[in-house]
């Protein structure tokens, strides 16, 4: 499994930056090591509420989708560029409680829900997935568990002295079960605080914040989301052999492919060819190879179409060939965030957040995922962090054949709900 060291993103010297950490990845919750920071529990007790309780989610669905294809879409051509969608809507969701007028307004279109409904949908979304919880620390790249584990933790780390509305820390307590902490944000030891969080709630996989300590920093959301999971048919180990890759710029490598036959949900769209490959249970990976010469990076329309044409009974022989991945991104978000409406955040004094405390807008959202497949399946870690400162045979002899040898687009799916966990574009199999 690759690993990567975060890189620190700072936002424009303001008062009073808000920090907002979101973590990605495939992990289990345990509690951070002593360098995390003392931990402090709200009264409120989380309320779970269930995807057959919450009215919301079908649009936060919907919006997670168009918010996870539009941020892989920003991509710089030709590069590697993987996304947890669910991640960055949780956390822009924790922000959002805090948010207040205009900025609540643009965080709710982005989020495809508003008020308590936003709340309750996220909240089912998570405890949807969450019946896979585990710990990060049993993850063994080698050997995955014969049942996915994802593990997705929330956090709140404050500054030491400074003052933050207990009704919004409630809230994030009731609807996302997150702990509060406090640091010396505005020196190493914040950060030793913030990277050991990152550490633990991604089982080392992703190793430290993209946030750097600030005496601005008065606040850091943190959401953590990893998986790990086995495929329901595993690729042979013995068929994996190396083969010719055709990069964006039509240069040609070699890479180590994966083959098998395997009975799948197959459609074809706009010229291109797509497959679901399911993990054990509860999880599947969409592979989408475009038609050549066409954009790598799908719109959120293209999903949802896919969505319906993967999501039946129907399956189809596909004689496929995948190349085993193994990648590491990190990205800002704040030039693609403002591009799709919430600009408003990252200025001072436009942001408002006074739920959370007067004074605050966003300076920093950093992106970092790190992504494996291979024969068995596959191990996905992300952290994202909003910096404010505050039975059947085969028929051998007509298969459909889907070679990946070339750019192509990859989705992480909950299967009952259609959550999108992972997202992104594989320009280069090798990292």
């Amino acid at each position: 499994m690759a690993r990567h060291r975060g890189r620190p993103l700072t936002g424009t010297a303001r008062p009073r930056a808000l920090a907002v950490v979101l973590g990605t990845g495939v992990v289990v919750s345990a509690c951070a090591g002593a360098d995390a920071g003392v931990e402090l529990r709200s009264d409120v007790e989380h309320e779970a509420v269930t995807v057959q309780d919450s009215v919301g989610v079908p649009d936060a669905v919907d919006a997670t989708t168009a918010l996870g294809a539009a941020l892989v879409m920003a991509g710089e051509p030709g590069e590697n560029r993987v996304i947890s969608p669910a991640s960055v809507a949780v956390a822009l969701a924790m922000l959002a409680e805090g948010a207040r007028g205009e900025s609540a307004a643009v965080l709710d279109g982005a989020l495809g829900v508003a008020g308590e409904e936003r709340t309750d949908a996220y909240n089912a979304l998570q405890s949807a997935v969450l019946e896979y919880d585990g710990d990060p620390g049993d993850v063994d790249d080698d050997n995955l568990p014969e049942r996915p584990l994802l593990h997705l933790a929330n956090g709140v780390v404050v500054d030491e002295g400074r003052e933050v509305e207990a009704a919004f820390l409630d809230s994030l307590a009731r609807g996302y079960g997150a702990g509060v902490r406090m640091a010396e944000l505005s020196d190493s030891s914040g950060g030793r605080a913030l990277d050991a969080w990152v550490r633990e709630h991604t089982g080392g996989r992703i190793e430290s914040s993209s946030i750097q300590p600030s005496p601005d920093l008065v606040l850091v959301l943190q959401n953590a989301v990893l998986l790990a999971a086995r495929w329901q048919d595993p690729f042979g180990a013995e068929l994996t052999s190396e083969r010719p890759f055709t990069l964006a710029s039509g240069g040609e490598v070699q890479v180590e492919a994966m083959s098998q036959q395997v009975l799948a949900a197959y459609a074809e769209v706009a010229g291109g060819q797509a497959v679901r490959l399911p993990y054990s249970e509860g999880f599947a990976m969409d592979v989408l190879l475009p038609a050549p010469g066409r954009q790598t990076a799908p719109g959120a329309e293209v999903w949802r179409a896919l969505d319906e044409s993967l999501g039946g009974p129907a399956a189809t022989d596909v004689q496929l060939q995948l190349p085993k991945v193994d990648v590491e991104t990190s990205a800002d978000l704040v030039p693609p965030l403002t591009e799709l409406g919430l600009g408003l955040l990252f200025s001072y004094p436009g942001a408002d957040l006074t739920g959370i405390a007067p004074d605050l807008f966003v300076g920093a959202v950093g992106h970092q995922t790190t992504l494996t497949v291979d024969e068995e399946g596959t191990v996905a870690a992300a952290t994202t962090e909003i910096g404010a400162e505050a039975g059947y045979a085969p028929d051998p002899s007509h298969p459909v054949v889907m070679t990946v040898d070339r750019p192509f687009a990859l989705r992480i799916v909950h299967v009952e709900t259609g959550w999108p966990l992972f997202m992104g574009v594989v320009a280069d199999p090798r990292g």
